[in-house]
């Protein structure tokens, strides 16, 4: 009883604190709205030589497969899997001026078995790049699948910036900033709140904004005119280039580099 007295008494004393800066400077509660990569990033360089490589020695020390177990003889199925082995044993990636001969394991196919193109077709793999990536449609959740996108709004002041508003009464910052994205973004958006507590937070002569993080789950924002002009989902080199330069010091560190 007395811990909960004390808990009550230190939330209102931190509520009492907050309405009394506000008089000074409002305090604001903004959301950091971020989408997730959907896809990894394709590796490049020493990387992908690495992951190669060792895909190769996996391959070398496994064991023989049992092909006549598994496959019908003169199946689509074997025949597929001879042109992958060929493909794969054709690879030699330690001490290439001694590679050694390998025999090809392609027999003719003798089965009754369909081997048309659709049947022996290899997995086709998409493009990374979207429809949206290809008009430059800054505004779609389907572009840069292996970056995290984040949620930028114009402002009636014409800037660029995350979503906040001012904390109103006895709310706390959580409560706040929800409110604030869902009366700026619309209610649209199914969207996951990390936590309570702020991520980070921006200064300026109006007062000090202070971030909480969310996930964007569903949907998509839907900004109400009269409080922002335009948005956009942003990667972290975007959002650099399009916020002003003191607001960008003061939100960088909360973005991620992927």
């Amino acid at each position: 009883m007395f811990r909960r007295t004390v808990a009550t008494t230190l939330a209102r004393s931190v509520r009492a604190f907050s309405t009394s800066v506000a008089g000074q400077g409002a305090v604001r509660a903004g959301v950091l709205l971020q989408r997730d990569p959907i896809v990894i990033q394709q590796a490049k360089g020493f990387e992908l030589a690495s992951d190669k490589y060792f895909q190769w020695l996996e391959y070398q020390s496994a064991e023989a497969f049992p092909r006549d177990f598994f496959l019908k003889k003169g199946s689509s199925a074997e025949k597929k899997w001879m042109d992958i082995e060929d493909e794969r044993a054709g690879e030699w990636l330690y001490d290439p001026e001694n590679k050694p001969k390998v025999k090809s394991v392609k027999k003719p196919v003798v089965g009754d078995e369909e081997t048309g193109p659709e049947v022996s077709k290899r997995i086709e793999v998409h493009s990374r790049e979207t429809e949206a990536d290809a008009k430059s449609d800054v505004r779609s959740l389907e572009r840069k699948l292996d970056r995290t996108l984040y949620l930028l709004v114009k402002n009636t002041q014409g800037e660029w910036v995350l979503p906040a508003g001012a904390v109103q009464g006895e709310e706390l910052l959580h409560e706040a900033a929800r409110r604030s994205l869902k009366e700026m973004c619309g209610e649209k958006m199914s969207v996951w709140m990390v936590g309570r507590g702020p991520v980070g937070h921006e200064e300026s002569k109006d007062g000090a904004t202070f971030f909480v993080k969310g996930h964007i789950l569903a949907g998509q924002a839907a900004p109400s005119k009269s409080l922002a002009a335009d948005f956009k989902w942003a990667t972290r080199e975007e959002v650099e280039g399009t916020v002003a330069p003191a607001y960008w010091q003061s939100v960088k560190d909360m973005l991620s580099s992927v």
